[in-house]
């Protein structure tokens, strides 16, 4: 007769993970989110922790972790340590022999509901594109989406999704929201819901693109990763704009699974297309083996997209009909659709409808009651038509962000001056998507702290060449005119120049705020007009800068030109300025670039930038 290996007890299992040093090991940090010091935890949630010292002393919280393991369960199984900390124990089942271990333990219905581990196939990363209307979210945002690849739900919209994000009382003031956010002044914490939600407030109502990256995770990584979620859901953090925010805190999660360094570049300052930048790195690694870590890229295309690119399809006569019940209301309906055959109608009275639907989201929490009373009547002359089938549109795609060059620039070049004389010109931008850069999206461009400093030689002087704290244009190119949209595109500017006056170098302070028109062309050529009405701390003033502009964009060549004149007095006398930039890629890390003005010091300039 064989004896039965009889379990090993609470002591043997402490002793053995004391000798395998799981205290210290990296996942074991990660699970319990300590500083990349080691020092402590980041997380402020006093329940997340079992041990009284867990969020300084690992080595506690792991003793606790497995002698909790051994408690007795009661009526609440939900709260028993199993259920509340199952990727804890998931990890150290691989690690020691837990006795009588189960990954889907039936007393945890709960999470046996939420983690759906019959039902996701995959793990997406989401890339969301930035949006001036919230300060923490200009430079994009990031959600993580476990995929079920439900026959039954294809756009996923039911499928689970990570968002993290600060706690914000309502209607804080705006000053104080950017001051907070930038100091640490709020807390934070993940949360969950369908992507139905989230798809709402970004792509709905914030009309923001979304970039799917579908990952290629094990099934141990996927596991680990899903259980950690509800772990750490409702916790709470510390939020910075800057650095610790949701893609840093996403890139945390990520790295308990991935085991590859994403945060490498995290110092003061991290983006969320850096992420996706580096995802990008490991997954060419990964391919020189003949795995990969990205197994696709989908584009989500806005709301707004999918709406103008409906419009597109519409003839100039039905546009205008289109415009007209907008501008004129329902009342005008039957007198515009008259002069069109059965099926224009429908074509445009499903226009009508996606518009209203279009306009009644983003209006949310109070739309305008007389749109909804305009759809429904709209709907109700649909409804006298015959019914059609709808063919899927098929929206281009636009691609990532990630797919060009690195937000972060350093730049060499040398640089010419009015005087002729040349010099070491040294540039540096922490975030730059500039009209010329391969990162730039549809011509727009966003640019943080753009920094020039020059080296002469001859006099052995150092001087600030240029610094602008902030440089944004964003250019209106639909092709469809809506009465009800704004057609304007428009920029802005806070910097410095350094300008020559009488042989003499200024600097000229300079806020300036512009608006016009843009059009495109084509794919490759891109043109725009804009009046700007500046403030500068040279004379005069307050000055107009009417100028136009094109942008030319052609695989890895891309140029701006543009010329215009502005005002020199208050006496309506202007003078002619001039200027471009042309760069060519070299690769995602380097490009050549050469440039010329007549507004600045520094006339022309040809260099060097390195993205990283």
């Amino acid at each position: 007769m064989v004896a039965q290996a009889q379990a090993p007890s609470l002591t043997e299992i402490l002793d053995t993970a004391e000798r395998l040093g799981l205290a210290s090991h990296p996942t074991w940090l990660k699970l319990l989110h300590y500083k990349r010091n080691g020092i402590h935890s980041e997380v402020l949630t006093d329940n997340f922790f079992l041990s009284p010292n867990g969020k300084s002393n690992p080595n506690d919280e792991l003793t606790a972790t497995l002698t909790a393991y051994f408690a007795p369960w009661d009526e609440k199984t939900n709260e028993h340590t199993r259920c509340r900390f199952p990727a804890r124990y998931f990890w150290l089942s691989q690690q020691l022999p837990l006795p009588n271990y189960k990954l889907r333990e039936p007393k945890c219905n709960r999470l046996e509901k939420w983690a759906l581990f019959d039902s996701v196939k995959s793990v997406s990363l989401l890339l969301v594109s930035g949006y001036f209307g919230n300060p923490a979210s200009t430079f994009g945002h990031a959600l993580i989406k476990l995929n079920t690849d439900s026959i039954d739900d294809q756009a996923g919209l039911f499928d689970l999704t990570l968002n993290y994000g600060a706690l914000v009382p309502e209607n804080e003031n705006t000053l104080f929201y950017v001051v907070r956010g930038l100091f640490g002044g709020y807390e934070a914490g993940f949360s969950d819901k369908y992507f139905y939600t989230e798809d709402l407030v970004y792509s709905r109502t914030e009309f923001r693109d979304i970039w799917d990256y579908r990952l290629e995770l094990s099934d141990y990584e996927r596991t680990l990763l899903i259980l950690h979620i509800w772990e750490i859901i409702g916790k709470k953090f510390k939020y910075y704009f800057l650095d610790k925010n949701c893609v840093y805190r996403l890139a945390e999660l990520l790295e308990l699974v991935i085991e590859e360094e994403l945060l490498d570049n995290a110092r003061f300052w991290y983006v969320p297309v850096e992420l996706f930048h580096r995802l990008n790195d490991i997954d060419r690694s990964r391919q020189k083996s003949g795995t990969k870590l990205i197994h696709s890229v989908r584009f989500i295309p806005s709301r707004q997209r999918i709406l103008y690119h409906r419009l597109k399809l519409l003839t100039p006569d039905e546009i205008d009909a289109f415009n007209a019940i907008v501008q004129e209301g329902t009342n005008s309906m039957s007198a515009q659709l008259s002069r069109f055959k059965t099926g224009q109608q429908i074509k445009i009275l499903d226009a009508l409808l996606a518009y209203q639907k279009y306009r009644l989201i983003a209006e949310e929490p109070n739309p305008d009651p007389k749109r909804r009373e305009a759809k429904d009547r709209i709907l109700l002359a649909r409804l006298q038509l015959p019914a059609r089938s709808i063919q899927p549109l098929k929206i281009p795609g636009l691609p990532s962000p990630a797919q060009g060059s690195r937000p972060m620039v350093f730049g060499v070049s040398i640089a010419g001056e009015t005087n002729g004389e040349s010099f070491l010109r040294l540039h540096w931008s922490p975030f730059k998507q500039d009209l010329v850069g391969q990162n730039s999206l549809e011509g727009n461009e966003l640019v943080v702290l753009d920094l020039a400093v020059g080296f002469n030689g001859n006099g052995h002087k150092v001087f600030v060449d240029q610094l602008d704290l902030i440089r944004v244009r964003k250019l209106n190119t639909k092709q469809v005119a809506v009465v009800d949209e704004s057609p304007l595109s428009w920029q802005l500017r806070i910097g410095t120049t350094r300008i020559e006056d009488n042989k003499e170098k200024h600097y000229d302070g300079v806020v300036s705020f512009g608006t016009g028109y843009a059009w495109k062309w084509n794919k490759t050529l891109t043109g725009y007009g804009i009046v700007d009405l500046s403030a500068h701390t040279l004379s005069p003033a307050v000055r107009l800068r009417p100028h136009l502009g094109m942008i030319f964009s052609l695989a890895k060549l891309r140029a701006w030109l543009y010329f215009g004149a502005e005002s020199v007095n208050y006496k309506s006398d202007f003078r002619g300025i001039w200027g471009g930039q042309i760069q060519y890629q070299l690769s995602d890390r380097y490009s050549v670039s050469i440039g010329a003005t007549n507004e600045k010091a520094t006339r022309a300039s040809a260099g060097l930038n390195w993205y990283w």
